[in-house]
């Protein structure tokens, strides 16, 4: 035999390349008890694993001859990275059987007989010791996953057996159809939950870790009978679920099958998804392709869980082995009958590998955000404690990649200048006579710009000449609290160039045709020491840090400078490097503008905003820098408020995630022996989560906002949606002195009522990222068809918990015409921006929500001198305001935060 390559090996968890994310296997049924030959032809058609039938082994089934000579072919390597077993019927009972079933048919009836009979129940022996062999040999090749049959729709029962011991009846027919005998909740389905739960407890799954993959048939009946037997096994995580695709699909079934899909793909614990070739059309040439909505189907699909999700082709063609004349001399019934390559099924990969690179999916699986954001999916952290914990350098340098977030902050801050000039809130600080030329030499030596666009009515030809001009020079006093390693300084610096930039190059109607620019102080305060010796770094290297001028540490300080004097150029900036907590001005700079009004902060400048807006306690510390009084009462902050928001979640994965926190030391530096979190601790934690495996099952509503600086002078409304335009009218003449900011009251709570969504929010796939409006439309039904979809709709949603999100207004001027936002709630989702992932707040048990009934959900912010603390609960209803009846209802999570919260 040909030898199998090291180098082909791929691993079924993950890709060994760096190419994009998909892993595609094969089910030969010739080769089916032959992996080393199935391996051959798939591997050299470009498939990335087999599946391959379960030995029935002797000590089960003294009757078993059938020897695999692939044992001792293959190495261990092999079974552990690339094959997949099948649970099938033994042989001796797939000889008995004289139709075709689909694998493991027999085994699965036999096993969950509910006959009393004394032969139901010796054959219910047997075949229960037959899988619990399979599954042995499984863990012992270290193999990752097993596919077992689908849950039975019809109960079994003594009466049906015919004559053969192994043998169900020759009726009812494929389960797959919908009869009306069929019933999810039969007891055959339940006692093969009862084998399933007590098999993910076994050593099977929880030491040698194979993952159980049933086999679900995409529709409705089997979606809802997965569901069931998802929660009566605990929702374990190692009972996962393989889709399968048998059929073709009627485009009048997709929105009823997108609106069933959308929760299953958060609730389901979704691993694979298999494609019969039976679904496959001929394109013009004859070689397989999906129809229309089958296509939309894989889109979606991947779109959501295409960085984990495995992928299987399955099913006849015409005989695996049999060399296809070359694409130039195939007719299309010789594509037709075969599939092509060694496999068969090489045409089939090659059109779901084409699918995979399309536009819409290799922009969201495969941009630099997805990829950075690929080891977070669905890995819980907790929260920060902002005052207590140092940012690493690395994690520094991550965040400052985001594309987005710090563009956003330095249109904010240029905005908020153009207003400051433009409404003449800033320090006249005199006039300076120059040539247009020296003006422009002045600039660039001071940002190092060389742009001449900036300035296009300065003729590039003067070096120091060119026409008279005038030149009001403005300060502005900024300060940025949270500095980190100087990001949003340099948007400062950048923004108060660009701005001067603009304003020199506007005229005045005067006589003299006055100009106007900016000269900038700018205030990094970090608490973080290594951080501080990066941004003095900076500082002592970078001539647009010190007003273009050359570095001097020993006259550097703003006092020296106010007493003086100093170079002022204009458009250039000067950073000054504090050292202490923003709460507190107890550093020499901070004191001196404390002791100067005219030196303290027109504008104001954090990124301390957190998952769910207020969580890294971005009010305490913007509270506390305003009772500082080191603001003027007319400064500006950025962001100017921000609101939180909160969504109902179905996801399993996040729910075990949160479950398997309990046996974390609940102190990391006693290591295993010390004592660990303990359940009750685990699922009373918010955490933040690149959610991924997760269905946001309703539009988020907000919950409340926090705007800074404060000021007693005006209440403004919590919006209700997140693309609402926040309340502008400011009464004038605001005080934002340090005196309003004492004594403020930072709890909040907020009660939710999430109602029946006719698309079960199916356009918010996974609760992070923007909105699909092209799945709405898909998902949506006619007004005409909605109560008809209201009364067939009988599916229960499964919530898992909450996820919390935030908006942010970083800017926006008080007529509302600039604004400058951030948000990570779906409704307004930043593209490409993943400085943030949403806040899940866990529920200790899932709620169980049936049609017509709805979810209300009561959070609440709570605080004491020394903590920060969240507390919820949720509770499913029924009936109409002032008639409602609570179905079930949760436990208050995290009273007085006794599992969780946040220092001050």
């Amino acid at each position: 035999m040909s030898q199998i390559t090291a180098e082909s090996t791929t691993i079924i968890a993950n890709k060994s390349n760096n190419g994009p994310s998909f892993i595609g296997g094969v089910y030969l049924p010739p080769f089916s008890t032959d992996a080393v030959t199935s391996l051959q032809k798939s591997l050299n058609d470009g498939f990335d694993y087999i599946v391959t039938d379960l030995p029935v082994l002797a000590a089960a089934n003294p009757g078993a001859t059938k020897t695999r000579s692939d044992v001792t072919r293959l190495e261990s390597k092999w079974w552990t990275t690339s094959v997949v077993g099948l649970v099938g019927d033994p042989p001796s009972w797939k000889e008995a059987s004289p139709r075709k079933t689909y694998p493991g048919e027999t085994l699965l009836k036999a096993l969950t007989s509910t006959g009393t009979s004394d032969r139901a129940i010796a054959t219910r022996n047997e075949a229960h010791a037959v899988l619990m062999g399979m599954m042995e040999w499984a863990a012992h090749m270290n193999i990752p996953a097993v596919i077992l049959p689908h849950v039975p729709l019809i109960e079994f029962h003594d009466a049906q057996h015919d004559g053969d011991d192994h043998m169900p009846p020759s009726t009812p027919n494929d389960q797959r159809s919908t009869t009306s005998q069929t019933n999810i909740n039969n007891r055959s389905a339940k006692e093969y939950a009862r084998i399933l739960a007590a098999l993910a407890t076994s050593p099977v799954c929880t030491t040698s870790h194979v993952q159980l993959w049933i086999r679900v048939p995409l529709t409705l009946q089997h979606l809802r009978s997965f569901q069931l037997l998802l929660a009566r096994g605990d929702h374990a995580p190692s009972i996962g679920c393989m889709l399968s695709i048998e059929s073709l699909l009627d485009a009048n079934d997709l929105p009823d099958l997108l609106r069933e899909l959308h929760p299953f793909l958060g609730g389901g614990n979704v691993k694979a998804v298999s494609w019969n070739t039976a679904v496959f059309l001929k394109n013009k040439k004859g070689y397989p392709a999906l129809s229309k909505s089958h296509q939309f189907l894989f889109q979606m699909l991947f779109g959501r869980l295409g960085r984990t999700l495995r992928l299987m082709v399955e099913g006849s063609v015409g005989e695996p082995g049999v060399n296809v004349p070359s694409p130039s001399k195939a007719t299309a019934r010789d594509i037709g009958q075969h599939g092509g390559g060694s496999s068969g099924r090489l045409h089939h990969l090659q059109y779901l590998r084409h699918l995979r690179s399309r536009d819409p999916l290799t922009k969201l699986l495969d941009s630099e955000e997805a990829v950075i954001e690929t080891p977070y999916l669905d890995h819980l952290q907790s929260p920060l404690q902002p005052l207590g914990d140092h940012l690493e350098y690395q994690t520094y340098e991550t965040f400052e990649k985001d594309p987005v977030k710090y563009k956003r902050y330095g249109e904010a801050i240029a905005l908020a200048l153009e207003d400051g000039i433009d409404q003449e809130r800033f320090e006249y600080l005199g006039s300076t006579t120059t040539t247009s030329g020296q003006l422009k030499k002045m600039v660039r030596t001071a940002q190092g710009d060389d742009d001449d666009e900036l300035f296009d009515d300065v003729d590039a030809d003067y070096a120091y000449g060119g026409e008279t001009v005038h030149v009001d020079i403005h300060r502005v006093t900024i300060l940025v609290v949270g500095a980190g390693r100087g990001p949003l300084v340099k948007e400062a610096i950048d923004a108060v160039s660009r701005v001067s930039a603009t304003w020199i190059n506007k005229t005045s109607d005067t006589p003299e045709k006055r100009r106007k620019a900016l000269y900038a102080k700018i205030i990094a305060v970090e608490k973080n020491p290594s951080a501080i010796l990066y941004l003095q770094s900076l500082r002592s290297s970078d001539a647009s840090w010190t007003g273009g001028q050359d570095y001097n540490p020993e006259s550097d300080s703003m006092e020296t400078h106010e007493k003086e004097g100093e170079i002022i150029i204009p458009g250039s900036s000067n950073v000054y490097i504090v050292g202490c907590d923003m709460r507190q001005a107890a550093d020499s700079v901070l004191k001196y503008m404390l002791h100067n009004p005219n030196l303290r902060a027109d504008l104001v400048v954090s990124e301390l905003l957190g998952s769910f807006g207020d969580n890294e306690l971005s009010p305490e510390c913007l509270d506390g820098v305003q009772r500082c009084g080191i603001l003027k009462e007319s400064c500006v902050s950025i962001p100017q408020s921000y609101t939180s928001f909160l969504a109902p979640v179905s996801s399993t994965r996040l729910h075990n995630e949160a479950k398997s926190q309990s046996c974390h030391p609940l102190n990391p530096n006693e290591g295993p022996s010390g004592p660990s979190i303990g359940i009750q601790r685990a699922l009373e934690t918010p955490y933040v989560v690149r959610s991924h495996a997760a269905s946001q099952n309703h539009t988020e509503q907000a919950c409340w906002t926090f705007y800074h600086p404060h000021s007693s002078s005006k209440q403004k409304k919590v919006p209700q949606k997140t693309n609402t335009v926040m309340d502008n009218d400011i009464i004038e003449n605001e005080n934002f002195s340090a005196e309003t900011a004492k004594n403020i009251d930072n709890d909040r709570c907020a009660h939710l009522s999430f109602r029946h969504d006719a698309t079960r929010g199916v356009a918010t796939g996974c609760g992070y990222g923007a909105c699909n409006p092209e799945m709405t439309t898909a998902a949506s039904v006619s007004p005409d068809e909605a109560s008809s979809v209201s009364k067939t709709d009988n599916t229960p949603l499964v919530l898992h918990g909450f996820l919390g999100t935030f908006h942010s207004v970083l800017y926006e001027s008080k007529d509302g015409t600039k604004s400058s936002v951030i948000s990570i709630a779906p409704a307004s989702f930043s593209v490409g921006m993943f400085s943030w992932f949403p806040l899940f707040f866990p529920l200790k048990e899932p709620l169980r929500v049936p049609p017509g009934a709805y979810v209300n959900c009561s959070i609440w912010r709570r605080s004491d001198r020394e903590r920060v603390w969240y507390e919820w609960c949720a509770e499913v209803v029924t009936g109409e305001d002032g008639e409602e009846v609570v179905l079930s209802t949760g436990c208050v999570h995290n009273p007085g935060g006794r599992s969780y919260h946040v220092r001050l």
